[in-house]
C-alpha cells in the first residue's frame, strides 16, 4: 500500500489490487474503494464529504494515481 496524499482524518491509497484500477479512501467513519477511470465509489462506507474532497483531489492527480497502481501491480 502506498499512501499518495493524507489531509486531516482522510487518507487515499493505492494498492497491489485487483482490477479495475482504483483507490482507496480511508476516513475514520469507514473506507471506500473508488474507481480511477470514473471517479465511482466501487464499495465501501467513508464519510461522503471527505469522500467528495478525495475525488477532487484524485482527479487533479489522476496520472500520479495511475503510474503508481501500474509500478504497484506490475503494468
Amino acid at each position: 500500500m502506498n499512501t499518495l496524499y493524507r489531509d486531516g482524518n482522510m487518507k487515499i491509497s493505492v494498492y497491489a489490487d485487483h482490477a479495475p484500477v482504483h483507490f482507496h479512501v480511508r476516513t475514520p467513519e469507514g473506507d471506500s474503494a473508488v474507481d480511477l477511470a470514473t471517479m465511482t465509489e466501487l464499495a465501501g462506507c467513508a464519510n461522503r464529504k471527505l469522500l467528495a474532497k478525495a475525488m477532487d483531489w484524485a482527479r487533479a492527480n489522476k496520472p500520479l494515481m495511475q503510474a503508481e497502481w501500474n509500478k504497484l501491480n506490475g503494468v
